[in-house]
């Protein structure tokens, strides 16, 4: 209550000050509107706040699922390097041994891993990356 009062006598003495200048009903209008004006400041300080955070945590999870897709695509396509790779070796090997067989066995595989897409699944590997599971590749 007593605080009441110190805010009563200050606006009081504030719009004694101000009633050279302005009628004294203005005066309240114009103090309501200076704090309605202040309350909306804060709320709109407020809601700042929140949208960049929200925003903050929408950038970390767009990174964190690139950085997600960008380590699974690279082990795919390090993965089908790897056995291409293998499989020319043998081509290489079945010529210079002159092996037919090694080298039809090298050309199947090859012809076998370029026939095959790696995004023959992605909608597969999408929902399965999106769950959260644990991927092997």
């Amino acid at each position: 209550m007593k605080h009441n009062k110190v805010i009563h006598g200050t606006v009081v003495n504030a719009m004694g000050s101000v009633g050279k200048y302005m009628p004294a009903p203005d005066v309240l209008a114009f103090f309501n509107n200076l704090v309605s004006a202040f309350r909306e400041e804060q709320q709109t300080q407020r809601d700042l706040a929140e949208i960049g955070a929200k925003r903050d945590l929408l950038i970390a999870e767009v990174t964190r699922r690139y950085d997600l897709y960008q380590s699974v695509f690279n082990n795919i396509f390090t993965e089908r390097k790897h056995a291409v790779d293998k499989h020319f070796e043998l081509v290489e090997r079945g010529i210079a041994t002159n092996n037919k067989d090694l080298i039809v066995h090298g050309l199947q595989g090859i012809s076998t891993i370029v026939a095959s897409s790696p995004f023959a699944n992605i909608q597969e590997l999408s929902k399965l990356m999106e769950s959260g599971q644990r991927l092997e590749i």
